[in-house]
Order: C-alpha cells, then structure tokens, then sequence
C-alpha cells in the first residue's frame, strides 16, 4: 500500500494488487462492498429479463440465498431436467459501476511515488478495464470455464464445474454444483490430506502455466473448495472471469530462467526480462541485483527439499536486496505481468496456509521435464549492454556460504550451506565463535548488506583469528 495506501475503494484495491503483501484481498472485493446483494426481486428480474419473461422454463427451483461472486452472486438451482446447478447472476447496472469507479483512478498518476518509479499508471488502468469488461461477460466466462476445464482434465484431483452453456445469458452463468469444504477448513485435515491437496494445488499451478499457458489469476480463498475424504482429495475452482494468458516463448523463457538459476549458467536477466516485456532501461539501477531479485523470486522452484513458505518471505528478501529500486521491478513489468505475479502469491499463500511443505523442483520436472531440451535451445536475443557495461548474468550468483573453523588445539569443522543462509548468519554460527566475531568488532550486519548489495557474488566475508580460533567465511 506504499503508492495507494491513502486512497480507498477500486483505488486502495489497486494498491493491493500491485503491493503483493501479505493479506491482501481480491481485486473485485471493491465493487462487492460498494454493491448490496440483489433483492428476491430483483434477481427475478434479472432472469426474466434473460428467459424470455420466465425463468422457470429454465428452473424448476431457485434458492434464493446467495453468495458473492465476481461481479454478481450465486444461487443454488435445479434445472428442468433435473440437473443440480450453481446460478452466477450478474448484478444489475454493475457495468456503470466498473466504468465509475475505474475513473476515480485517473487522478493516481499526479501522485510522486507513482511518477518517482516511472509507472505509467494509464497502462495499469486499460489492464482493469479490460479485465472487468471481460468478467461481466459472462458467456466469454462460460467459452472460457470450458476451455480450462478441457486443459485440466489431465491434471488427477482439479474439479472445473460443467458449464450448461445452452442456458447460459450475457448476465447468467449456469454451471454443475460442485461442493467442498472452505480452504479454512481444509487446514485443519490431517497433514497426509493437507499435503495432497496442495500436491494437487501445485500440480495443478504448474501444469496449467507451463503445459497449457492458461491460468486461473483469482487468488480469492473464495474461488477454490477442498474435497478429502477416503481415497478422494480434490481441489474445486470456482470464477473462471479472470484468466492470465501467456504464449509459448514467454512460458520457455520462465522456465529458462529457473534452470539458469538452478546451474549458475552464463544468461543475462536482462534479456530473459525484455523477451517477457520488460522494459529493460527501466531496470540499469538493478542491473547488479537482478539475478539476486530472481534467485528469490523463483527460489522455491529450485528447492529440492519440502519449501516451507513461511520461510520465503519474498518482499523483505527484496527490500533487503534493493530496497525502493524494487519498485522500478514492477514499473518496468508489463501491466499483464502482475496477473502472473498475483496468482503465484496466491499460490504460495494458500499453500502456507494449507501448511503444504512439498518439493516445487521435483514437481516442476515432473511436470515439465521433458520441455527442458527445448527450453535449454531457446535463443535469447544479446542486450546491448548500456553505458558500456558488461552483462550481469546468473554464473555471478554465489552456490554456497561457507565457513571453516581451526581452533587452537588443531581441531577442524567445515560447513557448506545454502548462500541464502548468509542472510541469517547469526543463526548457523556457533555461540563462542560469535563472540570471537564481535571481540574483532565485526558487524554481520554491515556484512549482510555488503553482499546483499553486490547481488550475492562470491566473496571472502570474514576473517577472525584470535588464540582460541581461527574462522573463515565466504561465499562461492
């Protein structure tokens, strides 16, 4: 909320979506508070006004309590033939509201942050309009819930309710009952079910990103139900009105990316990041942080232990590496980028939330493995660098933090780590070396910020020697 946090509805929703923090709500959640649920009445009407004067050619029972949806709300239903139906109804006069409340935004470029970062805020606001002219349509939204349920009928456990697309109106949507628990109840399932639903959940993210290039991009708790019971686990998606897009080259370059990352390969960021859209001259600032920014980026990607994600704590890493340069990340993104990044938090919040802690590596192979040939021959066009600079490329990026101690009696102990450990070097060091460290008045802190600040590149941090020990720490 650094850049919006001062202004309230569509506006403050905005801020929350282009922050990324933790809590944040779903984009539409600004028009469910400013319009009130429809009357008996008025739903009738609505329908009516779709069926011909008489809804009940189409149903032959409505119950009339309803739950938000995107842009409407959705009744239980049976149809004439008998078929058990969840009724989506767009909600009356909504269209003006979208178109109203957008326009309050056109007064966020005059704010300084947003001209401080270069953010074209016009850019973002078209990406809205565009995005919710597509959610109140809601037989784009049935072509579409048909399409994603045809890609996910591979992935074992993903339910995408059938759309009877024959009673489908502009306003109505008319699609299966599918029922499950909410994901607050589904934490409290015991850990086996716990780890299989977000095995399911991830499987489901990569599979979809990856293989088919069709995401669904509404992270709302609301949009998801959990099934466990024996010998069943499934994850049911709800409200397919927002759905991220990305074309074959820019799915091989994300995953280029990540085995650049994985094996320190000799790749510009820069490059990968301009094939995606990036607008690289707004990146020169973080040119040296850029392959550190990835490495935490997609870090959970390349784990091959269980990612505990409480662990990943993506904005303060970035904070750390960059501090406000981060936001020259996100302006130089295009608007289309942060459906991407909004759905992967999404992704990782709900899996913390489930407590999932599963290998994103060995998934991701499975799932995409045999893509690798093809992505490790993808030509990505050379940047010119600017200013005369070289490249900055992932074969800078440390592997290990080491750290070697001889103490006075000629016992040895060497320790190989993980790089990212340096960012919590107080905790993998031993007490009595810690004090060695501070009697030579060494600030692991001013340490930390040195190397956060050369993006992570190997480096000898430390030296200590003293009568009882000698220590050395360094990253390679």
């Amino acid at each position: 909320m650094e850049l919006l946090g001062s202004s309230r509805g569509v506006s403050t929703k905005v801020g929350q979506f282009l922050s990324l923090g933790n809590g944040d709500s779903d984009l539409t959640d600004a028009f469910k508070e400013s319009v009130p649920p429809m009357s008996r009445e008025e739903v009738v009407q609505v329908l009516n006004q779709n069926y011909a004067g008489d809804y009940r050619t189409v149903f032959k029972k409505l119950d009339w309590q309803a739950r938000a949806a995107s842009l409407g709300q959705v009744h239980r239903a049976v149809l004439t033939t008998g078929e058990k139906v969840a009724v989506k109804v767009r909600y009356a006069g909504i269209d003006g509201c979208v178109e109203d409340e957008l326009k309050l935004l056109g007064w966020l470029p005059n704010m300084g942050p947003v001209r401080k970062w270069g953010m074209d805020f016009g850019d973002y606001v078209e990406e809205f309009r565009v995005h919710f002219k597509e959610e109140l349509d809601y037989r784009l939204e049935a072509d579409r819930q048909l399409r994603y349920e045809s890609c996910a009928r591979a992935i074992p456990g993903i339910v995408v309710p059938h759309v009877y697309k024959e009673q489908c109106r502009d306003g109505v949507l008319v699609q299966s009952w599918e029922e499950g628990m909410s994901l607050e109840n589904a934490c409290s399932l015991n850990e086996e079910q716990r780890q299989g639903l977000g095995k399911i959940f991830l499987t489901h993210y990569l599979h979809m990103l990856f293989r088919e290039g069709l995401l669904h991009s509404d992270p709302n708790p609301d949009n998801f139900a959990f099934v466990a019971k024996k010998n069943r686990l499934q994850v049911i998606l709800y409200d397919f009105g927002s759905l991220f897009e990305i074309g074959p080259t820019q799915r091989l370059i994300l995953l280029r990316i990540i085995l650049a990352l994985r094996y320190r390969e000799a790749l510009d960021p820069m490059a990968c990041l301009a094939g995606l859209g990036f607008d690289t001259a707004k990146l020169n600032d973080l040119k040296p942080q850029l392959p550190a920014l990835l490495e935490v980026l997609f870090e959970p990607f390349n784990e091959d232990a269980p990612v505990d994600l409480a662990d990943w704590d993506l904005n303060r890493r970035w904070d750390e590496i960059a501090g406000e340069l981060k936001w020259w990340f996100r302006s130089a993104a295009p608007p289309s980028a942060l459906f991407l990044m909004r759905s992967l938090h999404g992704l990782a919040t709900h899996l913390r939330s489930l407590d999932a802690r599963l290998s994103w590596r060995w998934i991701l192979d499975e799932v995409a493995g045999d893509l690798y040939r093809e992505v490790r021959e993808l030509s990505i066009p050379a940047l010119v660098p600017a200013n005369g600079s070289g490249a900055v490329t992932f074969s800078g990026l440390s592997r290990y933090l080491k750290v070697h101690v001889e103490k006075g009696n000629g016992n040895r102990v060497s320790l190989t780590m993980p790089a990212r450990v340096v960012d919590s070097l107080e905790e993998v060091i031993d007490p009595p070396v810690l004090e060695s460290i501070k009697k030579n008045e060494i600030d692991l802190d001013e340490v930390k910020a040195k190397v956060q600040k050369s993006g992570y590149a190997p480096q000898t941090l430390f030296e200590v020697q003293d009568p009882e020990r000698m220590v050395q720490v360094w990253l390679e």
